[in-house]
């Protein structure tokens, strides 16, 4: 490794001096090997242990880390709708991220929650920038808009998001705004399989191809009742990988116990 460049001390007198070695020896010297005009200039501001002067230097190191995590979100979402992986050598996109990882040292926590404020933020761009939504100071929001539109009115959303401190937001987007998935009656959705179509409440909707096995449209055919049963008893479906009906049943009983609770 090269030898790293030593900072240079800004303060002039043997007093000042003394100061700037005690902050040297007792943090800065942990950063050293970090170069840059962003750091040089942190590094002297905190050399003045001013307030006045660190806690804007501070502003600036954040808005910076922000631009960075943006700029990686918006790299991740090319990667991925782009299908660049595959360049790569990979044959999807998570297993490229386990190579960002491993290989470039990007936490996947923190590539994930990146890329998904830059999703949230092209997907819903047009109503964001009606409601006047900002990303400076706001971007973190967005970890949550979708919950936000699960649980509230949409025009509530889009002026909270724009308007609220993201504690105030975060919380509010968690809270339900009435007990809208308590457990309720099953209902019943008229899925039937009529040679290669398939009907649903006695309307044509899918034409199956002709060497579409059985069990294929047996599988469409019940996920499908099932889907829109949940939609009729006013739910979300939500589709997750489970290993066995273990495990089914232990989603089912967690979701019991916490509707039970709202």
């Amino acid at each position: 490794m090269a030898k790293q460049e030593i900072i240079q001390n800004v303060f002039d007198g043997p007093e000042s001096r003394a100061i700037v070695e005690r902050m040297d020896k007792k943090y800065l010297r942990y950063a050293q090997e970090f170069q840059g005009a962003a750091v040089k200039d942190a590094i002297t501001a905190f050399r003045t242990k001013d307030i006045t002067i660190i806690e804007p230097t501070l502003k600036k190191l954040s808005d910076a880390q922000n631009t960075a995590s943006f700029l990686i979100g918006m790299g991740a979402v090319i990667i991925e709708r782009e299908r660049l992986f595959k360049m790569a050598g990979y044959n999807s996109y998570l297993e490229y991220a386990q190579h960002l990882f491993e290989d470039l040292d990007i936490s996947i926590s923190t590539l994930s929650n990146d890329k998904i404020i830059v999703e949230r933020y092209i997907d819903y761009n047009a109503p964001l920038l009606k409601a006047g939504f900002k990303l400076e100071r706001n971007s973190n929001k967005l970890l949550f808009l979708e919950e936000a539109l699960q649980n509230h009115d949409e025009d509530d959303v889009y002026s909270r998001i724009a308007n609220d401190s993201y504690r105030t937001f975060r919380d509010w987007a968690q809270r339900p705004a009435h007990i809208a998935h308590k457990p309720g009656p099953d209902y019943y959705i008229d899925v039937e399989i009529r040679g290669n179509r398939l009907l649903v409440g006695g309307k044509n909707i899918l034409n199956f191809p002709k060497d579409t096995p059985d069990k294929i449209k047996r599988l469409i055919s019940n996920d499908l009742e099932r889907t829109f049963a949940i939609r009729e008893g006013g739910n979300t479906p939500y589709i997750v990988g489970t290993y066995d009906k273990g495990e089914q049943a232990a989603i089912d009983n967690f979701l019991k116990k916490y509707r039970s609770k709202r």
